[in-house]
């Protein structure tokens, strides 16, 4: 491990109030730590004159890389720029560069130039710009005494491409960091306590090796992060990850920050095969999230959404009788959802979904959360009884990513 620390520093009222969660500093410490800079403080303060100096005095103190976001919009007083001129000692000045970047953007967005705009370019004296092409905010830097600040604007994606196309690159040239391995399995179908036993005995013991179980809204995320620059190191880790990715092999849907969804995807366009879907409880959910992912066109052929039994007859062919035997919610009845929708778009594969998902509806026999989930590859299908619970929305999307997953694991043949 380094021994650099770095703190951030985020300007917002509206964050102290509770009005605006504090996704920066989640995002900024992630990608810190993928480049083996650990955070140790992450302050948030009010964006008034003596709260921002006593921040970064404080900071000055302790770090050597301080990120500070929020207080460079358009706003009419400026107090964070202000505040950091003072600080460094430093005047306020035009930016001619930055001024051009700020004038193309307002002209690109067919806007006419306005004073709240030039006063973009007015900054603080700094030892680089960091450009704004999101924007009309620009980011600052300061190296001071080995120290390392970086101001950027508090707007998510603004912010995110500066940490992106700057700021990390910037850090490594002036910092001497360790080398980081970092590696991602990104699971679902499996609880966190399960996905343990299954791979404890894989799991590294080695001081140089993090582990971090990150449980997600349908799944849990595995992080592993090597930091070494041993060659007999890597090659242990890189073991240790062939390991357990064979033990989670039916659970890990993709090794890196993709979404499910993303994932199947892949797999319809590499096979070159297409997917319909018929949804009941689930109201669309699944062909909303496919929809979702650029290019889906290209394997996704639609989605019935038969919420009623005369739907589900008249689109999907599902027989009378079957639905007055064994009722909408049945194996029965989502099997021939799916293969109904396999055929009505001539597609290779289907999912199909019909439940109660509540919170009224449910029945002794068929109590609420009871949802029949079906996947269908060709002539091959699965189908799977749940109980979920009680709150409508979950059950919409468990609902959505079982279908989801059951294909994926049908297709994979795992």
């Amino acid at each position: 491990m380094s021994g650099f620390k770095a703190e951030i520093i985020s300007i917002g009222n509206e964050v102290l109030a509770g009005y605006t969660v504090n996704t920066n500093a989640t995002f900024i410490s992630q990608q810190l730590q993928g480049i083996g800079l650990p955070v140790y403080w992450v302050s948030t303060i009010r964006d008034e004159h003596e709260h921002i100096l006593y921040a970064l005095r404080t900071a000055r103190e302790r770090a050597n890389v301080i990120l500070v976001t929020g207080g460079l919009g358009p706003t009419p007083d400026d107090i964070t720029k202000k505040t950091v001129a003072e600080f460094f000692d430093v005047p306020l000045e035009i930016n001619r560069s930055v001024l051009k970047d700020v004038e193309k953007f307002v002209r690109d967005h067919g806007r006419e130039l306005t004073e709240v705009n030039r006063n973009q370019a007015l900054i603080p004296r700094c030892d680089d710009v960091i450009r704004n092409p999101m924007g009309t905010a620009p980011g600052l830097v300061f190296r001071r005494e080995g120290r390392l600040f970086y101001f950027m604007p508090g707007v998510p994606r603004e912010m995110k491409n500066m940490v992106r196309s700057f700021v990390l690159q910037d850090i490594r040239a002036h910092l001497a960091l360790p080398q980081v391995t970092t590696h991602l399995f990104r699971t679902t179908g499996i609880p966190e306590s399960y996905l343990y036993d299954r791979i404890k005995s894989h799991l590294p013991q080695d001081d140089h090796i993090d582990v971090s179980f990150l449980p997600r809204e349908f799944g849990v995320d595995l992080r592993f992060r090597l930091i070494s620059d041993d060659r007999k190191q890597q090659e242990a880790f890189n073991a240790r990850l062939k390991d357990i990715r064979e033990a989670l092999r039916k659970y890990i849907f993709a090794e890196e920050e993709i979404e499910l969804q993303e994932a199947l995807g892949r797999i319809l366009r590499n096979k070159g095969l297409t997917l319909a879907v018929a949804e009941s409880f689930t109201g669309g959910l699944i062909g909303d999230w496919i929809t979702d992912v650029p290019g889906s066109s290209d394997y996704f052929s639609g989605d019935l959404v038969t919420y009623s039994n005369e739907s589900k007859i008249q689109l999907l062919n599902v027989r009378p009788e079957t639905l007055q035997r064994y009722g909408a919610v049945s194996e029965q009845t989502v099997l021939e959802m799916v293969r109904g929708a396999q055929k009505r778009f001539c597609c290779d594969c289907a999912i199909a979904t019909t439940g109660i998902a509540g919170p009224g509806g449910g029945s002794p026999q068929k109590p609420v959360g009871l949802c029949y989930i079906a996947a269908r590859f060709k002539d091959k299908e699965t189908v799977k009884e749940f109980r979920l619970g009680t709150v409508r929305r979950t059950n919409k999307k468990r609902g959505a990513v079982a279908g989801m997953e059951m294909l994926r694991r049908l297709l994979l043949d795992i």
